[in-house]
């Protein structure tokens, strides 16, 4: 506490300066002295570092926030009276945000959250969150505990831990068999691990902080056998340091970049890796810094800097909602001897999400197309109305390139938007999809192919039937393979996997390497040199869904590696595409 005591007067000293003055203060308000010191040390490193790297835009003053609501509000109050260029307050923990938040907005003061899962906003405009809201949390968690029947929680007494159990007795109503609370400053959980044990759980979910290892050696003790679960404040040294009682032990935890330089350049000047806490406090730097540049003093000006805005750093790529709550991936990781490892379990869920999510859009693209069709028996394929209803469907199908009308002859005779009219008059009748739908008069999606617009396409096609019955020609959505990547990108950043689309005659659509989509696994020279890659790729093309092995290149395209691969299968009206994912695998042969 004495190192921690100098470091805080140290940023409080600089600030006084006369130099200091002619800058912005950032009133930094940590739980040094609180069972969260050591998160609260290392946010100070990252803040400290960024602000080495980057240069001072601002000074920073440290403030110890403790371990409850009056201290940290006292530590704001004191920032107030004492810094003429206050510019903005960062907060930690979810109570002091939350208490902190309505107090900057009536001083009009620019507010930052960190280490903040839950946010009781109530003022608009002044307050950002670095930190994932609970709720994103919750129902990841959610997701790995459908399969337990009975579960226990032990979680700290505050707002966060209050939310998560509520969260779980709504959610699982039958399954959450016990629900406790404790005092994070005062460890004796005896009586709570005795109720927990009496009621035989599956799994023990904690929510905690610091007092994880401790409350895993104490429940191992009792003899609970419980399969433990957390969430991110889990990763800690002193859990890997427990490893006789914590091995086994999953958890979510943000998924962000391990390559960035904050990482090494951390490691390297304190000997230790940095958690979530540190990247998130660098991040909230380096923005910050960036911000102040560009002349953004006022709390409105800084708020707007970031909300509704998507930047990339340590965390990777985060997107600020327009209330100013990021958001970015999470993952699973798990406890293990060897350290903090992402948990292989979660990958055939992310594969099964993906394809889910994928299939909703093809969907709701197919029930928009369908009922464009039925629009179009009455009014035609051509003229204004018809025009009418083809913008509507363009409108309503986020993915889509255009929407056209196609006759009887496969000739285009109407499009939207009208910037495509090019189009109007290209015979199309050769495409195998308009082939496939003048044969049977039944909806139609399309291999990936070379459209008339110029790029490889994907077309939905719905025929169309005038009032008689009679068949009149067709109506499409054509979307570029490129909205894969939109989703599968969000699914996977900063994950350890990558996920790729297959066309069943082994031509990739999509894939993180963009010289791989439009490659063929049996035809292009690239993969000759990897007989298992050809292998699965037969597999792939002849089974809706399974998993193999093989070797190629890694998603650098620089050495050549093993992977583990997962495939399942999306698509409409008897067209399949193949949705893989791959990560590393031990080693194997071709």
């Amino acid at each position: 506490m004495a190192i921690v005591q100098l470091m805080i007067g140290v940023g409080s000293l600089c600030a006084q300066t006369a130099e200091a003055q002619d800058k912005p203060v950032v009133g930094v308000i940590l739980p040094f002295s609180s069972a969260f010191e050591d998160i609260a040390v290392e946010q100070q490193r990252a803040v400290e570092l960024a602000l080495a790297e980057s240069g001072s835009a601002f000074e920073i003053v440290f403030k110890d926030g403790g371990a409850d609501v009056d201290t940290a509000v006292q530590a704001f109050q004191d920032l107030v009276r004492s810094q003429e260029n206050l510019a903005a307050v960062v907060s930690c923990s979810s109570w002091a945000s939350s208490a902190i938040h309505p107090l900057a907005a009536e001083k009009d003061i620019f507010h930052v959250a960190i280490g903040s899962a839950a946010l009781k906003r109530t003022e608009p405009g002044h307050t950002i969150r670095l930190t994932v809201g609970v709720q994103q949390e919750q129902e990841q968690l959610a997701a790995y505990l459908t399969d337990f029947e009975r579960i226990a929680v032990l979680a700290m007494d505050n707002n966060l831990g209050s939310s998560w159990i509520r969260m779980l007795e709504d959610r699982f109503p039958k399954q959450v068999v016990a629900a406790q609370e404790y005092n994070p400053q005062q460890m004796d959980i005896a009586a709570q691990l005795a109720t927990i044990k009496a009621r035989d759980s599956e799994a023990l979910v904690l929510i905690s902080a610091g007092e994880a290892a401790t409350i895993a050696k104490q429940a191992r003790q009792a003899g609970i056998k419980a399969q433990l679960v957390g969430t991110r404040p889990i990763q800690r040294a002193e859990v890997l340091a427990a490893s006789a009682f914590t091995n086994g032990l999953v958890y979510t935890y943000p998924s962000y970049n391990q390559d960035h330089p904050f990482m090494s350049a951390f490691t390297d000047r304190y000997g230790l890796e940095p958690g979530f806490f540190g990247v998130e406090a660098y991040d909230l730097c380096t923005t910050l810094s960036r911000a102040l540049e560009q002349g953004r003093q006022t709390p409105k000006a800084l708020f707007e800097w970031y909300a509704g805005n998507t930047f990339t750093g340590a965390l990777g790529k985060v997107t600020f909602a327009n209330d100013g709550d990021a958001s970015y991936p999470y993952i699973f990781k798990k406890v293990t001897e060897s350290g903090f490892r992402v948990a292989e379990f979660q990958f055939p869920m992310l594969l099964t999400q993906t394809a889910q999510e994928l299939n909703a859009i093809f969907k709701d693209m197919d029930r928009s197309v369908a009922a464009a069709a039925e629009q179009l028996s009455t009014t035609g394929l051509r003229g204004d109305r018809a025009s009418a209803i083809l913008e509507t469907l363009f409108n309503e199908n986020q993915y889509a390139y255009n929407c056209v009308t196609v006759d009887a002859t496969g000739t285009i005779v109407n499009v939207a938007p009208k910037q495509y009219s090019s189009v109007i008059g290209e015979d199309i009748s050769g495409q195998e999809q308009i082939i496939r739908l003048h044969e049977t008069h039944q909806p139609v999606l399309s291999q990936a192919i070379k459209m008339v617009e110029g790029f490889v396409g994907i077309d939905l096609e719905h025929p169309v039937f005038d009032q008689d019955g009679g068949f009149i020609g067709s109506v499409s959505v054509l979307t570029q393979p490129d909205f894969f990547g939109s989703i599968i990108s969000r699914k996977v950043h900063n994950f350890p996997v990558e996920i790729f689309v297959l066309q069943r005659d082994g031509t990739t659509i999509y894939d993180v390497n963009a010289e791989e989509i439009g490659k063929n696994a049996f035809a292009d020279p690239i993969y000759d040199a990897f007989p298992s890659l050809k292998r699965i790729a037969r597999k792939m093309v002849s089974q809706a869904e399974g998993e193999g092995t093989y070797r190629f290149q890694d998603r650098h395209m620089e050495h050549a590696v093993a992977k583990q691969l997962l495939w399942t299968s999306i698509g409409l009206h008897g067209t399949n595409y193949r949705l893989a994912l791959t990560y590393g695998a031990g080693e194997i042969e071709d």
